[in-house]
């Protein structure tokens, strides 16, 4: 039975979720066997300490005593506005690693928050408006218990186009857009929130398809928010690639795409921060609804250092392809353009984009179309090793079904950060990481715990797997899905609490959920392809509108701690 508790503090009401089996409890030992879930993980990106000369070869495995992690707040007001960044109620939920009951805490940036109890693993929170001048951030931490496995969701009802969805994550140093324009109709915001209680500092570059303007130096006060609007530092350009690096303190930062015009039924949508620059980067899953095309789906790329030339390949159920002409796309150095991309209406697809030399070198060569931004369709062979050349960015605007409105997704970085296996901090193999992190190590943590939350409340959704390198076994809630090299599928979600989990072997998997309005009465059918779910005895209800495609990330349970950090919280506090 879902308890419901008074608010304290914040004018919200707290829920936990109905009680889950008891197969979902917490994981006590180590799991000698290693598998590859290369999702992303949640808590590792902690500063550590470390003696100069200890061996960090053979960390202790330690369980996680303490977890914080910050997430979006679009309920923030903006200065002079009298309604929030992102219309509808919005809501937060919180589940850990295991069936436990406990509580975590749920704060604006500075406060010490309100106890939020969690039932059998799982609790939610409702989020009041914050008042003009806001911190535009929630944190959620949690100690012992309630620290392992610890991941937090935002949803926003919105106007009518669908819900927002935006995961939690632990705040970065360097975060990274793309994709949104600044010309006339559109009038996208950038929040920094600061989650400290000191000033806090971020330069903040914006590459266009024009010239590169000056970087900007932002100062936040402690305990609040700062918007800016992306015209202010870029006006009029066709699309956009955001570069905000924190020099001091701890910033949150995130970004909302709206309609210039204001008023009801405008669809803003918020703009998942993207992998940083990366030589092999997957774009959804995702299903385009069969809605107006206008806008059509485009693929923004940008090379915030050298030229490079990139390979695009669509990802389906049937297997990969690259489009004709879409072999050798150059991309200009400290530049962006934008390409449109032929997906599939109404099946599932993803994206794969792999650097294959520089501009300047093979791929401009003979048979190249000067100044043109696609060049002739050609072979690995001819324009270098895929994954050899000059890093890029990526996000993908899609057709949401909305018209004028483009639902964007970002990518995740499917390639070693050091150019061997996946390393966490100490040259170790992980097979789980952020997507802004290495994916595909020789091994991973089993303790991880991915979480598959319920399609939202009055709106359709899925979950999206894709296998973009090689053969994998999923299990959802225990269910075997077998994707091949170069596939995706859709998978049904559970319609109500608990959250699923999703485990996986062999690898690289992407994991996406996709959200959105839902079908009409007298529409055209929006019933998945029957491959994957029909296995799992239902079908899922595809969104009518796209509103939200989200990668699920990885949460961890035990920490790697070498011998010389005595306190293993340390990294969290």
């Amino acid at each position: 039975m879902m308890s419901v508790h008074p608010s304290a503090g914040e004018g919200a009401h707290r829920h936990t979720s109905p009680r889950r089996s008891p197969g979902d409890r917490l994981l006590v030992g180590r799991i000698a066997a290693r598998t590859v879930i290369p999702l992303a993980v949640v808590g590792l990106g902690g500063a550590f300490l470390v003696d100069e000369g200890a061996d960090p070869s053979a960390p202790a495995r330690v369980p996680i005593t303490a977890a914080r992690i910050a997430c979006p707040d679009p309920t923030l007001v903006q200065p002079g506005a009298h309604s929030p960044l992102l219309p509808g109620s919005a809501r937060l939920d919180v589940v850990l690693g295991g069936a436990l009951d406990g509580h975590v805490r749920v704060s604006p940036a500075t406060s010490g928050g309100v106890p939020v109890p969690v039932q059998r693993g799982e609790g939610w929170l409702r989020l009041a408006p914050q008042e003009r001048g806001g911190t535009g951030a929630r944190t959620v931490s949690g100690r012992d218990a309630s620290a392992a496995g610890l991941s937090a969701m935002v949803t926003v009802g919105g106007d009518g186009a669908g819900p927002a969805l935006v995961g939690c994550t632990p705040p970065r140093a360097r975060t990274w857009f793309a994709g949104p324009s600044t010309m006339a109709g559109r009038d996208p915001l950038i929040v920094l929130a600061n989650l400290a209680g000191v000033p806090a500092q971020a330069t903040v570059r914006v590459l266009t398809d024009g010239p590169v303007g000056p970087t900007q130096n932002i100062t936040v006060a402690a305990g609040h928010a700062v918007v800016r609007r992306l015209a202010a530092l870029a006006p009029e350009a066709a699309m956009t690639a955001v570069d905000v690096q924190v020099r001091t303190g701890r910033l949150l930062a995130w970004m909302v795409d709206r309609s210039s015009t204001g008023g009801p039924f405008t669809a803003p949508r918020l703009v998942p921060a993207t992998a940083p620059p990366a030589r092999r980067l997957v774009l959804g899953g995702l299903v385009v609804p069969p809605g107006p095309p206008v806008p059509d789906t485009v693929l923004v790329l940008a090379a915030p250092g050298r030229s490079a030339t990139v390979r695009v390949s669509v990802l389906t159920p049937a297997g990969p392809h690259t489009p004709p002409g879409f072999a050798a796309v150059r991309v200009p150095a400290a530049g962006t353009i934008s390409v449109p991309v032929p997906l599939p209406v109404g099946l599932a697809s993803a994206v794969l984009v792999e650097s294959v030399g520089s501009a300047s070198g093979s791929a401009s060569g003979a048979g190249s179309v000067p100044g043109s931004e696609i060049g002739p369709a050609a072979g690995a062979g001819e324009v270098g090793g895929l994954g050899l050349g000059e890093p890029v960015l990526a996000e993908l605007g899609v057709a949401s079904g909305w018209t004028g409105v483009r639902t964007w997704a970002g990518a995740t970085r499917i390639e070693p950060s050091s150019g061997r296996q996946g390393l966490d901090g100490y040259g170790r193999g992980v097979g789980l990481t952020d997507p802004d992190g290495p994916a595909g190590g020789a091994g991973t943590a089993p303790d991880a715990v991915v979480t598959v939350p319920p399609v939202p409340a009055g709106a359709a959704g899925a979950l999206v797997l894709t296998a973009p390198l090689g053969p994998v076994t999923s299990r959802v809630d225990g269910n075997p899905v077998r994707l091949e090299a170069g596939t995706v599928a859709v998978v049904s979600q559970r319609s109500r609490p608990p959250a699923g989990r999703l485990e996986a072997t062999g690898g690289p998997l992407v994991a996406t959920v996709i959200a959105g309005a839902m079908p009409s009465a007298d529409g055209p059918p929006a019933d998945g392809p029957p491959s994957a779910s029909a296995r799992l005895g239902r079908l899922p209800v595809l969104p009518r509108i796209l509103s939200a495609v989200v990668p699920l990330r990885g949460a961890p349970r035990l920490l790697d701690a070498p011998s010389a950090v005595a306190d293993p919280v340390l990294p969290y506090r």
